[in-house]
């Protein structure tokens, strides 16, 4: 049931509502991360609002690169970790967008996968599998609200 549970709900969160529900533990149904990516160009998604301030690509990117870390971890392997690196590209041509959400969909279509082989009886393997959920809820609500000052009009 675990399992099930966190399936389902790192799924929610890219996909937004489930075939004939009204809502989402995470959203109301349209602001799942994979729409609201959908209605992004590359150049709003490019756009740094203030200094400092990440922009939708960086958090995208940073996202596929936190799911990247956790799924080596899931084949055995144990990566070496260049945060700072993740959040360093900020800007993004169109095909390079299109490239990153499809590779957020296929990691977490992968991490979904690879949950099923994973005993989650070892603390480390619930909590990295939780952590996916809260990782990825977390950007969404990040490149919500720069979605909402990029393309105000759609809020």
């Amino acid at each position: 049931m675990t399992k099930e549970a966190i399936k389902f709900m790192i799924t929610e969160v890219l996909e937004g509502c489930a075939p004939g529900e009204s809502g989402t533990y995470f959203v109301q149904g349209g602001e799942a991360l994979r729409s609201t990516l959908k209605n992004l160009t590359a150049e709003e998604a490019s756009c740094q609002i203030a200094p400092n301030v990440n922009s939708i690509a960086a958090h995208l990117i940073h996202t596929n690169y936190y799911l990247w870390f956790s799924l080596e971890y899931m084949h055995g392997r144990t990566p070496t970790a260049d945060w700072a690196q993740s959040w360093a590209k900020q800007t993004v041509t169109e095909e390079e967008f299109q490239e990153e959400q499809a590779k957020l969909i296929s990691q977490v279509e992968l991490f979904c996968m690879l949950l099923d082989d994973k005993d989650l009886g070892e603390q480390e393997n619930i909590f990295g599998a939780i952590a996916n959920v809260g990782h990825i809820a977390y950007h969404l609500g990040a490149i919500r609200q720069l979605f909402l000052l990029v393309k105000p009009q759609n809020s």
